[in-house]
């Protein structure tokens, strides 16, 4: 295996944090309802914004976790329901609220941008895979995605209050994504090759998408807690969402005639915690002392036995302590083998004082105090007040991404302020691995020749219900990067993961 310090993207982390280590309410009826108002007004910007936060995770679920068995059928599944979710909250509201139709046009018309913008991100992302995917099955997914993705932000538009002039070429291309991508897909469905004339094509579509995305979100970024979005049903040119898609009507000559976190950060669910199953079960006592173990070095005080799981794969006894500090910190402890499976002890924090390259020994010293050991990281990003790792169980050159244990460290206090291990605990087990059939080089010549590839290592990587053996690699195209899994028996590309910056920190999608 080539160059095993270049393998894990974490090395790379470690390496900037050392270059950067010191850069671091007797009134008016009137005014009563006008209180009220605002008061709605707050709470339909709040849905909005959770509309963009489950949006983007449907996004997330639709580009960047759907295995090869994975149909279009199954992601407009999970797109409807997750519209009906955030819907049935918005009736829900409108039914128990004394709200007027001036409050329920601007929820509809804050559901619909906001989702749009999501749609057009996730179109983005998954064109961009599509050009440097090199296997026609995994194609027909991508093809599959943008698809619905395309529909569903058609439909987002055509809600909008906008008039046909102000909308007219967006609507289209948007259609004209989604149409050539269903006429791709029928062709490799049909046995065909993907010639250079529909990736020519099909750069462009990417190219244009990219700029519409960039426009989007510099809107999104423009609108601010005081706009309402009902202003648009007004019809006013100076309104801020009115006038962007009139900009974005001028360029039409140029459109032909798409946090997680890392790699398979969602494991493999099973029924089973395979690694608990020869394990005793504890008492509340001894599950206190597991808590209190774990917890010695955080200044715990108060510990509380606040209630218990009964999940049907992991139970767990919940304990609740004070810190020094004024916070609190909730943990869940398994009842067989008395494992920390999750804790929480998030704080904002003030003065960054510690280094990524320190915050990743506090991650790795804190899974070896609690009995995980062979861990690796695999993946980290960095937000303000925390650094994010993914830890896998690493053996034999092998990353087992399956037996995964997040944790993230406090950049100020220096201490893991949570974790979650549910990952490792159900798939964690002694494996015969398999042979390898497939050399590294004839493996790399799987990989488009597109991606310029940098690294690569063995990974066990999940793929549906199963586990497959593959080669990881990583390389750039066009300045973006890109994680590529070649099954390491039969050269059929598993996956692709695409990096994506954001101002929360990199995300694998």
């Amino acid at each position: 295996m080539e160059n095993e310090n270049k393998n894990s993207a974490i090395e790379k982390t470690e390496n900037i944090a050392n270059n950067n280590e010191n850069g671091l309410y007797g009134e008016s009826l009137l005014k009563k309802h006008e209180r009220e108002l605002n008061a709605e007004d707050r709470h339909a910007k709040k849905l909005k914004k959770q509309a963009l936060k489950e949006q983007k995770r449907t996004n997330s679920a639709i580009n960047g976790k759907n295995k090869r068995n994975n149909s279009g059928f199954i992601t407009a599944i999970v797109c409807l329901s997750l519209a009906s979710i955030i819907l049935g909250g918005l009736l829900v509201y409108t039914v128990f609220s004394p709200v007027d139709d001036y409050i329920n046009y601007s929820s509809q018309e804050e559901r619909n941008f906001y989702e749009l913008v999501g749609h057009v991100d996730g179109i983005d992302t998954n064109l961009s895979k599509a050009i440097v995917s090199n296997d026609n099955e995994h194609l027909q997914t991508i093809f599959s995605d943008v698809v619905v993705q395309s529909n569903m932000a058609s439909e987002n538009l055509s809600n909008l209050a906008l008039h046909d002039e102000e909308k007219f070429y967006t609507m289209k291309f948007i259609n004209q994504v989604g149409d050539y991508s269903k006429y791709l897909q029928n062709k490799l469905i049909y046995g065909e090759e993907l010639t250079e004339k529909d990736y020519k094509t099909l750069n462009e579509i990417y190219e244009i998408n990219k700029g519409l995305k960039a426009e989007l979100s510099s809107l999104a970024s423009e609108i601010d807690e005081n706009f309402n979005f009902s202003s648009i049903y007004e019809n006013k040119q100076d309104n801020l969402v009115i006038s962007k898609f009139k900009d974005l009507e001028k360029a039409s000559t140029e459109y032909p005639h798409m946090i997680y976190d890392g790699a398979f950060s969602d494991g493999v669910d099973g029924d089973l915690a395979v690694a608990l199953l020869n394990e005793k079960e504890v008492t509340k006592l001894e599950a206190e002392e597991v808590f209190k173990k774990a917890f010695s070095s955080y200044g715990i005080s108060n510990v509380e036995l606040t209630g218990e799981t009964k999940d049907k794969v992991i139970e767990t006894y919940n304990f609740d302590a004070d810190l020094d500090d004024g916070t609190v910190i909730s943990a869940t402890v398994s009842k067989k083998g008395g494992k920390i499976i999750n804790f929480n002890n998030f704080r904002q924090a003030e003065n960054i004082k510690y280094a990524q390259v320190d915050t990743l020994k506090i991650a790795e010293d804190f899974l070896n105090s609690i009995g995980l050991k062979g861990m690796k990281a695999v993946w980290t990003t960095q937000s303000e007040s925390v650094d994010t790792y993914n830890f896998a169980y690493y053996e034999k050159d092998i990353v087992h991404y399956p037996d995964l244990v997040k944790v993230n460290v406090c950049r100020e206090r220096g201490i893991v302020c949570s974790m979650e291990a549910k990952s490792y605990y159900l798939n964690h087990k002694q494996r015969v691995v398999g042979e390898v059939k497939l050399s590294n080089d004839e493996a790399k010549l799987k990989v488009s020749s597109k991606i310029n590839v940098e690294t690569t290592r063995l990974a066990l990587i999940p793929a549906g219900n199963k586990e497959v053996l593959a080669y990881e690699f990583t390389g750039e195209y066009k300045g973006e990067t890109y994680y590529v899994y070649i099954n390491a028996k039969t050269g059929a590309e598993v996956d692709i993961f695409k990096v994506v910056k954001t101002t929360e920190g990199d995300l694998l999608v």
